[in-house]
């Protein structure tokens, strides 16, 4: 990917939170891109903690942020300047056009923000999370862009679009099997022997079953606690409609992507996450890609998880969090 020049102008749409400690930090920013403007909530309790970007799942969810910030985020933000990303195209981020919803558009948007993380808090250390999409898209910035940040978690992060969606399948048989589902069996037999390309408009009859397997990834969800912190909409419908118009743009360069060689080039210190009873993208596929990761590496399998660890086993996941990015 080429270089560009760096253009980056910050709004403020709300002051910092003025607080009885100077050290808290609760700032809404909009960071110009290339093309567009994108929305940041930045918060911490801890002004001089490093800086932790999150990238949620999607594509184009407006889930994504509100789930990490009703479970995990508010310790997260104890120890890191937390910066939740709404990402190109949704929720607070501007409105962009069809055309404009391409990866390579993605990772430049990753590229822009932590330019401007490093200018606002003067170069100290900035760490990557990425859960799901936002990991996949993670890998593809720190490949295109070297040295940016100082250290990567990915949570349950697909690296090959072909052999997650049959290993989900796969997944999903053995949970049929193991529960005498023999409705499951018959129709995810039927999936397997389609291509990849062909399933893509099989998506409903995908989704039905991994809201089944294993309780789905929702099984530990408390939505009140979400609706607590969404501050951007109240029409949720009208936001997962808009979820499925961005994936279905997206869905062609998704299922060709494939990066389990390209890690090797990478060095940048890995948290490799995944849930054990995760059927959206099953650990050992995760497991098989982790091991061709250049650099070094940890890998840790949450036995009790299904895709959204933060949720499922949240304590543990902080503490594997904060382990890892406060270890020299």
């Amino acid at each position: 990917m080429s270089t560009f020049i760096l253009s980056i102008s910050v709004l403020h749409t709300s002051c910092p939170t003025e607080l009885s400690s100077q050290n808290v930090i609760d700032e809404d920013v909009y960071i110009t891109t290339e093309d567009t403007k994108l929305f940041a909530n930045i918060r911490s309790n801890d002004s001089l903690a490093p800086v932790l970007l999150y990238l949620h799942g999607g594509p184009g969810s407006p889930l994504g942020v509100p789930l990490l910030k009703a479970y995990a985020g508010p310790q997260l933000e104890e120890y890191f300047i937390m910066v939740y990303l709404h990402q190109r195209g949704i929720m607070k981020s501007e409105r962009v056009n069809d055309d404009a919803h391409s990866i390579s558009n993605y990772i430049k948007d990753i590229h822009y923000v932590v330019r401007y993380l490093k200018a606002r808090f003067n170069d100290r250390d900035i760490y990557l999370l990425g859960h799901s999409w936002g990991g996949l898209l993670s890998y593809m910035y720190l490949l295109n862009y070297k040295n940016e940040v100082n250290k990567f978690i990915a949570v349950c992060v697909p690296l090959d679009a072909e052999a997650m969606t049959f290993g989900r399948i796969d997944m999903m048989l053995q949970w049929a099997s193991a529960t005498n589902n023999q409705q499951a069996i018959d129709e995810l037999n039927a999936l397997r022997k389609k291509s990849v390309t062909m399933l893509k408009d099989e998506k409903t009859s995908l989704q039905k079953w991994m809201s089944q397997a294993y309780g789905g990834w929702h099984r530990n969800l408390d939505m009140n606690k979400v609706n607590k912190v969404i501050d951007y909409e109240d029409d949720i419908p009208a936001w997962l409609d808009e979820q499925k118009h961005i994936e279905a743009l997206l869905i062609d360069e998704i299922l060709n992507i494939d990066l389990t060689d390209s890690i090797r080039k990478l060095d940048i210190p890995l948290l490799c996450m995944a849930g054990k009873e995760d059927t959206d993208v099953p650990w050992y596929i995760v497991k098989e890609e982790f091991d061709n990761y250049g650099g070094e590496k940890t890998f840790k399998l949450f036995e009790n998880s299904h895709h959204m660890i933060f949720i499922d086993e949240e304590d543990l996941f902080i503490e594997s969090v904060v382990k890892f990015l406060r270890t020299k």
